[in-house]
């Protein structure tokens, strides 16, 4: 293992570690391209490791010397939520192709449920939880003792409201009513939000899609 970056590719974590103990690298340590172990352990889905080297001072935003982040090399869906939902990884930044991650990923075209996801988050222009109103006030009051939160929709009076429906509400009452910090609400939230705006903007592609390719 002759470097820190061909070892957080190959998810070595023991070695990763090893380097930045000694010294020899950080978390933020550039190759010639300004390529990061950050930007290695995205690119390859390594997760465990890549917060190992956030705990370590790595930058999530860290740009390399084209201006992109490790969110601009992801290569699978699981790692952009990661990178975005957990280590709150910026998905506006542009590199200096004036690409943000989405708009990078659409050009590769190489993989349809990631370019999916962040273009979503970049219609929002936000995390969907700051943006529809659901986002957990910090400040708000408690609810009185034995007091809890119930849902209503405005659908409530169809009969034939949806099972997914109902289970969605279900989820976000529990959520509300759960023995939760303020931040573990808003994170589970805005989990429920993100997979309602993937599934939307994945139906509304099926449908805009011309009928011979819907039928294959």
């Amino acid at each position: 293992m002759s470097n820190i970056w061909i070892a957080a590719s190959d998810n070595k974590l023991d070695k990763v570690r090893e380097y930045i103990e000694s010294g020899s690298y950080t978390a933020n340590s550039k190759d010639p391209n300004g390529y990061t172990p950050m930007h290695a352990a995205a690119s390859y889905g390594n997760l465990d490791l890549l917060k190992y080297l956030v705990s370590q001072g790595g930058d999530i935003n860290i740009q390399d010397y084209d201006g992109d982040t490790p969110l601009h090399h992801v290569e699978t869906l699981e790692a952009a939520k990661f990178l975005v939902e957990e280590l709150k990884a910026d998905f506006q930044i542009k590199n200096k192709d004036g690409l943000t991650p989405a708009k990078y990923q659409e050009e590769e075209d190489e993989y349809p449920q990631l370019i999916e996801y962040l273009s979503s988050l970049e219609k929002l222009g936000t995390l969907p939880a700051m943006k529809t109103g659901i986002e957990v006030s910090h400040n708000s009051p408690e609810l009185p003792s034995g007091e809890r939160v119930k849902m209503y929709l405005s659908k409530d009076y169809e009969e034939n409201l949806s099972d997914e429906l109902i289970q969605r509400r279900k989820q976000i009452e529990s959520i509300m009513n759960d023995d939760l910090s303020e931040e573990q609400k808003e994170e589970k939230l805005r989990s429920i939000i993100l997979g309602v705006v993937s599934d939307n903007v994945h139906q509304l592609k099926e449908s805009d899609a011309p009928e011979s390719k819907r039928q294959r």
